[in-house]
């Protein structure tokens, strides 16, 4: 390497180690405030609806509430399209160059379309619209420096990353959940600015929750009995049983997706909104196990309490939840889908707990059963196996029992791939991904182009580059070398002069060439083959 091409590589690494530092401390303040104010509001609706039940008049009235709250946030997505549905499948559209977003116009979108779900009961919570946030803010810093998108890239997959950590309270799982579930790669700049930006925005929500004395972590289980050796033949089973259950679960996705796109095509996207808030409305007095977050039914099935419940009540608050976040899916209502999901799991995880107690376990292990399907059967859905690991280990504090989950991960993981489903969130993405072009045809192109002094991809190796959504190098050809040079494994570093042969599947030629320009240098030619 040159030293022109040492210096250019030092200062992007720099400059994309600064900026998700900046983006992480803001990140962790805007999360932390978020989630406070989320909070908040969940409890002022919790007092609303048992207040509301003393009067008829008051109950219309919550009704009538409702109703103008999905007619403001159809107003929202009107002028926002970006705040629709969950943060995190859409951040992983953004970020791996499937979708476009405004970042300002997408955080406030989502911050106030959240608020609206939050105060009606809506069962989403705060994780997805915080690494939306995350990204937002990530973009905006980029944008406010006039760096190059490029780089801006990076330093948004910091801010998701910091935003998921912060609404999880799981730094490390934030890490994975970026590389593994978002960008599905690991490399040195993408693996240094998420941590950087993960580092920072922990630190400051860590010093605000000290300050403010208010508890950092998402959950609050007393785990007491941990596994041992002669529990191995129930995990097995345990993991036989979860993944059958992911497997259930991903093909009930296609069909309700199938069922709810043809049943429900044809109804205004208004009426889907006033029906789901409605229907919120619903359970929020007579059931209000099936909406809101989740959260509180996780922490009630993780503790002694939880295995009191009947089987009769787990199925039904199981049927009326996958329902629920079905309807919610359809109608794009913004908020998070990954605490909602942890529910399931949850109701799923105390199912599967009660068949392991009648086959011989331990009454004491069925909280860590119930932690333990939560955080694989997430892994399982979403294909981020390590990310579930870690997850459990930061959720139960738990390092004695690594071994017995990663057993439990890599069989569950193991069939799962033999079903040969996409994951949930794939799923979900490239339903965002239709909507936002439709009528539009995706093409085939093949393309050669010049790498120029100091650009953003001199230096670094091609699997360090985030290229443009289904980017494939054929060849590269060195500048003193009229030899074409086959890149196979992704090792080999791009330098000045040096000529690319790329194929890639775009719907707009000329956004491609933008994100081509942003990547190769100023000097930009580009041939089409």
């Amino acid at each position: 390497m040159t030293n022109i091409n040492k210096k250019g590589y030092i200062k992007h690494f720099l400059l994309a180690g600064l900026f998700s530092i900046i983006c992480g401390a803001i990140t962790g303040l805007a999360i932390f405030g978020f989630k406070y104010l989320a909070k908040k509001i969940e409890h002022l609706s919790k007092d609303i609806y048992t207040l509301s039940k003393e009067s008829i008049i008051y109950v219309v009235m919550v009704f009538l509430g409702l109703i103008v709250a999905a007619i403001v946030m159809h107003l929202i997505h009107k002028k926002v399209p970006e705040s629709k549905g969950g943060g995190i499948p859409r951040s992983e559209g953004v970020l791996r160059g499937v979708l476009k977003f405004r970042s300002f116009k997408t955080l406030i979108g989502t911050f106030f379309g959240s608020m609206i779900s939050y105060m009606a009961g809506v069962p989403v919570g705060t994780e997805g619209p915080s690494v939306l946030i995350g990204t937002s803010i990530g973009d905006i810093c980029n944008k406010t420096t006039k760096q190059n998108k490029a780089l801006g890239r990076y330093v948004e997959t910091g801010g998701a990353a910091a935003g998921f950590a912060v609404a999880t309270g799981a730094p490390l799982s934030g890490i994975l959940f970026a590389l593994e579930e978002i960008h599905k790669r690991f490399t040195p700049m993408l693996v240094a600015t998420v941590s950087l930006a993960v580092l920072s925005a922990t630190f400051v929500n860590m010093s605000l929750c000290y300050i403010f004395d208010i508890n950092p972590n998402l959950f609050h289980f007393e785990i007491v009995n941990t596994f041992a050796f002669n529990d191995l033949l129930y995990l097995v089973i345990l993991a036989i049983l979860i993944a059958l259950t992911v497997g259930l679960y991903d093909k009930s996705i296609g069909v309700i997706f199938e069922l709810f796109g043809g049943f429900l095509k044809k109804v205004p996207v208004l009426v889907k909104l006033i029906i789901v808030f409605v229907l919120t409305g619903v359970l929020g007095y007579i059931f209000v196990d099936g909406v809101y977050s989740g959260h509180d039914i996780i922490e009630t099935l993780v503790s002694v309490k939880g295995i009191t419940l009947s089987i009769l009540s787990l199925l039904l608050l199981l049927i009326i939840r996958f329902l629920m976040m079905h309807l919610v899916m359809e109608s794009s209502v913004t908020g998070g889908i990954f605490i909602p999901t942890m529910a399931i799991a949850a109701v799923i995880g105390a199912l599967l707990g009660r068949v392991l107690i009648t086959l011989g376990m331990s009454e004491g292990l069925y909280p860590i059963v119930v932690v333990l399907t939560m955080c694989v059967f997430i892994g399982g859905s979403l294909r981020a196996p390590f990310t579930a690991i870690v997850l459990f280990i930061e959720l139960t504090g738990s390092f004695t029992s690594i071994f017995y989950v990663l057993v439990v991960m890599f069989i569950v993981n193991f069939i799962v791939e033999i079903f040969n489903q996409p994951s949930f969130y794939d799923r979900v993405l490239e339903k965002m991904e239709h909507k936002e072009h439709v009528g539009k045809e995706r093409q085939i192109g093949y393309f050669t182009v010049t790498i120029s002094e100091n650009s953003f991809v001199t230096g670094k190796a091609v699997r360090d580059v985030m290229w443009p959504n289904s980017l494939v190098i054929l060849n590269i050809k060195r500048a003193n070398d009229p030899s074409d040079k086959l890149d196979n494994d992704g090792e080999r570093k791009l330098y000045a002069g040096d000529t690319v042969s790329f194929r890639c599947r775009y719907y707009d030629k000329e956004e491609l060439f933008k994100d081509i320009k942003n990547l190769v240098g100023k000097d930009f030619e580009i041939e089409e083959e």
